[in-house]
């Protein structure tokens, strides 16, 4: 079958619905908050504040949505002249939102009007101080509501203000209330929205999926002076998701000052700062290369690893800001459900960890066992969650039964939607028309394929095993030790497709999270 009618077969699309998909995005596709009260609200005081010549700051968070959207607001009050700063907390000093500390200095420097960006929506009791504190109290946030909502001046979230039906970005939320008070819609802010639908995994649909658009359309276009010192364009989707966002998630990932944060935030902020943003290029660059060596070298701590057919769970030394990419990282060895907890860096008697899972459960098991738990959040196939070390093998024991609850009800639905293709189906041509089908994400998945050969004809080395096309130019690879290979007449490789240019020489690749044999 050819590879354009499978892909159209695999998502049940007509050559009609791929191209009003892959039609270029414009900011008249925006769905946009008018006449929903919060935004109003909290525009309106903003509009005041600015005219008062109040001071503003901006109280994000260290992961790119809370970077992005505190860059986008803080360059709309920029534009407008506002007297305004922004603080971007360590996860290791300050943790996550509002605290009591911070807003003390706030105070103390004459701040009139905070602003909660991508935090605050459950921040109840530190909003409480900082209004009797004297201090007007904004929040823009997106994720999941709480029971009490704080009492706060003005919140903008999306589903509180009946705005959309699905989940956003703190960063689109941000946008909005710019673009209000700029009176104008902006490239570069577009690109920034854009950017955290993919660092948060929100779904590739509404505006979502414009901003997403948006994001790679105006960077190629626009060639934003701050990306170019740590990418080359013209950019792929790929360069943004698994290079840049990486790179600026990094410093909240693993350095314990509030300096480096803010760091990242500032190199968003000065976009058109070439001197700021090669200063802070290397900085960008070399606290990632860090954080993969951490999270290569980590070590599992003796006597904590509890595992099942359907599941495991330990605990790690090291940071609690890689638990997230450790899980992943053995999500994608082990086929199986992941916990990973390490220690709390501001409490020895607490974990903090994350679960991932390649099926979508675990909104439901964090629903029926809230009372494990004393913070958790996240959606159906990652989240992350504290909870006390005493409780730790309680909270084991009740993870690994579910998991395996969870896998032998998957195991009973029907075999993984696959393409099959043949190694002669990894060519150039062919990863053209995947790209029209970009981009991939949540609630649209980038296609899983399926590629079979003769198991004497793949070759083995320490590590992982391969098949190779005749021009080598093609090849299936899984990294996984060799012994996994039964003595069986075919083996097929199952996983996603990529492309690679290596001194001037492009190869195309079935990476395999796994495969088969008959």
């Amino acid at each position: 079958m050819p590879f354009l009618t499978s892909l159209l077969e695999y998502y049940h699309m007509t050559l009609k619905d791929l191209d009003a998909r892959r039609a270029k995005r414009s900011f008249d596709d925006i769905q946009r908050p008018e006449g929903c009260a919060g935004f109003q609200k909290v525009v309106s005081r903003l509009e005041e504040a600015i005219k008062k010549n109040e001071k503003i700051v901006l109280y994000g968070d260290y992961d790119v949505d809370g970077l992005t959207a505190t860059a986008i607001l803080k360059r709309a009050l920029d534009k407008r002249g506002a007297t305004s700063g922004f603080f971007i907390p360590s996860r290791y000093v300050e943790g996550y939102g509002l605290n009591k500390e911070r807003v003390d200095q706030f105070v103390k420097k004459g701040y009139q009007v905070l602003v909660t960006l991508d935090n605050g929506i459950s921040a109840n009791e530190a909003i409480s101080y900082t209004k009797k504190e004297g201090m007007t109290v904004l929040v823009i946030d997106h994720h999941e509501l709480p029971e009490k909502l704080p009492d706060a001046d003005g919140i903008f979230h999306q589903k509180l203000d009946c705005f959309l039906p699905y989940n956003c970005s703190a960063a689109s939320l941000s946008y909005f209330v710019a673009s209000a008070l700029m009176g104008m819609d902006d490239n570069y802010l577009a690109f920034l929205a854009g950017l955290a639908v993919f660092s948060d995994v929100m779904p590739l649909v509404g505006n979502n999926l414009v901003f997403a658009k948006l994001a790679l359309q105006n960077a190629n276009a626009y060639r934003f002076k701050n990306l170019g010192t740590l990418l080359s364009y013209p950019l792929s989707y790929e360069d943004l998701s698994f290079q840049l966002i990486p790179m600026l998630n990094a410093p909240g990932r693993i350095k314990k000052d509030s300096l480096s944060t803010n760091w990242a935030c500032q190199f968003l902020i000065r976009e058109e700062d070439e001197l700021y943003a090669l200063n802070k290029a290397d900085f960008l660059k070399d606290t990632n290369a860090e954080r993969k060596e951490l999270v290569k070298h980590f070590r599992i701590v003796p006597g904590s690893s509890l595992e099942t057919t359907g599941g495991l769970v330990f605990t790690y030394d090291g940071l609690s800001g890689l638990s997230g990419l450790i899980a992943n990282r053995y999500l994608r060895e082990k086929g199986k459900t992941i916990a990973a907890f390490c220690q709390d860096e501001k409490d020895g008697k607490l974990l903090v960890g994350s679960f991932r899972s390649q099926f979508p459960i675990l909104s439901s098991f964090l629903k029926g066992k809230k009372d494990l738990f004393l913070r958790c959040g996240g959606h159906d196939r990652a989240c992350g969650v504290t909870l006390e070390k005493k409780d730790y093998y309680h909270f084991a024991t009740a993870f690994l039964t579910y998991c395996e609850k969870a896998r032998l009800e998957n195991d009973q639905m029907p075999e993984e939607k696959t393409i099959d293709i043949t190694l002669e189906d990894l060519c150039e041509e062919n990863f053209l028309i995947l790209d029209r089908f970009e981009p991939f994400g949540e609630g649209f998945p980038a296609p899983v394929f399926s590629l079979t050969c003769a198991t004497e004809s793949i070759r083995k080395e320490q590590g992982r095993f391969e098949v190779l096309s005749p021009d080598g130019r093609g090849k299936a690879i899984c990294f996984k030790d060799p012994s996994i290979l039964k003595d069986a007449e075919t083996t097929t490789f199952v996983g996603s497709l990529s492309r690679n240019v290596y001194n001037g020489r492009t190869t195309y690749t079935l990476m395999a999270d796994h495969v088969r044999q008959d």
